[in-house]
């Protein structure tokens, strides 16, 4: 949504098929994992929502939540929701202001998911990362039914029509304006940027245990090399011994039959 100006909102949604994903978004949330790139120095000034600081907490809320639901196979367990700003526009507001922000966000889509505030599973703010922002994990629950088509939908523009209702409900009113439709620019949700990394470092592993195969391959190589010269240079003194010991012995029969025919 940034496109080139400095005061644009930021809302972006995604799904949770699995409880693992569920727990493992928690367990970022709540810093309760080894999270890339923050300033643990700044993390004290995190916030969580009461009642909401551990993952059996929320998992407990989440259970007694879907208890009773009838929940298809590949169904949509959550939503996790990423509000914030433009870094510009983030830094100008007061702590105050952020929070305010969030809170706005957060009435907004326990709304959008239902109404029923057990649907909200967790709520943390983060300041210690390089731009303030807030993670929101709802339940899609909509008349008793888990039903993530019907607030994300599954038609492509839903997602900008959200954009546009988050910031006419809640972004507008903190000075933030709405980035322009069906822009290209493309933002990385954690959990993807997380794997990139993943990948990153799986690749750089086999990359490093390559150079070492590569490495003994040249020495074998070397060694081989080494061992072919010296059975070479062996074969050529064979060779050589071969051929004097066989002059020898065409000179000595020579010499023999020369005594043995001598003219008398």
């Amino acid at each position: 949504m940034d496109d080139n100006n400095n005061d644009k909102c930021i809302f972006r949604i995604s799904k949770i098929n699995e409880q693992r994903h569920l727990r493992a978004a928690l367990a970022h949330n709540l810093r309760l994992e080894n999270t890339p790139n923050i300033n643990t120095e700044l993390s004290h000034k995190n916030m969580h929502a009461n009642g909401y600081s551990t993952i059996d907490e929320c998992m407990r809320r989440y259970q007694s939540s879907i208890k009773g639901l009838k929940i298809r196979k590949n169904a949509v367990l959550a939503h996790e929701v990423l509000i914030t700003g433009s870094p510009e526009h983030m830094k100008k507001l007061t702590k105050h202001e952020h929070i305010a922000y969030f809170n706005a966000a957060a009435r907004w889509l326990i709304q959008l998911h239902g109404g029923e505030l057990s649907n909200l599973l967790c709520f943390s703010v983060h300041y210690d990362e390089s731009t303030v922002h807030a993670h929101i994990l709802l339940i899609p629950k909509i008349n008793n039914k888990l039903n993530s088509r019907g607030i994300i939908g599954g038609a492509r523009g839903r997602l900008s029509e959200l954009q546009t209702e988050f910031y006419e409900r809640v972004a507008k009113r903190f000075g933030f304006t709405r980035g322009i439709k069906n822009s290209r620019a493309k933002h990385q949700h954690y959990s993807e940027l997380k794997n990139l990394r993943s990948n990153l470092r799986t690749t750089a592993n086999s990359l490093a245990l390559a150079k070492v195969e590569h490495a003994k391959i040249i020495d074998e190589l070397d060694n081989s090399k080494k061992v072919l010269t010296h059975v070479q240079n062996e074969l050529k003194q064979i060779q050589r011994l071969e051929y004097t010991a066989l002059k020898a012995r065409i000179a000595q029969l020579e010499q023999n039959i020369s005594r043995t025919y001598r003219p008398r």
